[in-house]
């Protein structure tokens, strides 16, 4: 169901019950029972076609979470967030180390990297898979952070939902090697990422490391 009709299915059970969106929970609850009562079979004469209508609509919102205990108007239950694991394939690795080129990358700092030092390119990295845990990424990379320079490439559009994945090169200072976690600048995330809340990147990722994605809050 989209949300458009989410809404609308909404509307009409509360308009059921006699109610409008601003009703509580405790105003869903009451209106179901003063129906129930008044609406019953029993008291219709064996008549049980508003006591049905009113049913379903009160089963349709109590699901949806809008007839629970608690003050204030009624609310949808929040769905959970959704981990999921894209592992990339080989096209969008090789897109990612065709663009590893010195001209093309963008630093950190936000300086040019047009003159890219050797040292980097001997640092490059690129994702094996991408953790999405609702619009919060972490990037896999299986190679461990270099001293000094290192670039990965990215494929940035991933809650975007575009047909082609766009890709972008980051480089970053190091002062040690080895494992490590890199969380992207808001001011390059708000550009480059798409709908993305925050970005980080993991390297010298292993099994391990996600399994520790999958086990995390």
């Amino acid at each position: 169901m989209e949300p458009v009709e989410k809404i609308q299915a909404r509307v009409e059970a509360l308009h059921v019950l006699g109610l409008d969106q601003t009703a509580t929970a405790s105003d869903i609850r009451n209106a179901w029972r003063d129906i129930a009562f008044h609406a019953h079979p029993d008291h219709t004469g064996g008549d049980c076609n508003q006591f049905a209508r009113a049913k379903s609509a009160y089963d349709y919102l109590r699901k949806n979470g809008l007839a629970g205990k608690g003050a204030g108007p009624a609310q949808p239950r929040r769905p959970k967030l959704r981990k999921r694991i894209i592992e990339l394939d080989e096209k969008d690795i090789s897109a990612c180390l065709k663009l590893l080129d010195p001209s093309r990358a963008l630093s950190f700092g936000e300086t040019s990297a047009e003159d890219c030092p050797q040292s980097a390119r001997n640092s490059d990295h690129v994702p094996e898979a991408i953790g999405c845990y609702g619009r919060d990424l972490t990037y896999f990379v299986a190679t461990p952070v270099c001293e000094g320079e290192n670039r990965v490439a990215l494929p940035t559009s991933v809650l975007a939902g575009f047909r082609t994945v766009e890709t972008e090169i980051l480089s970053f200072q190091a002062k040690n090697g080895g494992a490590g976690e890199v969380v992207v600048p808001d001011t390059i995330r708000e550009r480059k990422f798409p709908g993305a809340r925050s970005v980080r990147i993991r390297f010298e990722a292993d099994q391990a490391t996600r399994e520790q994605f999958w086990q995390a809050c």
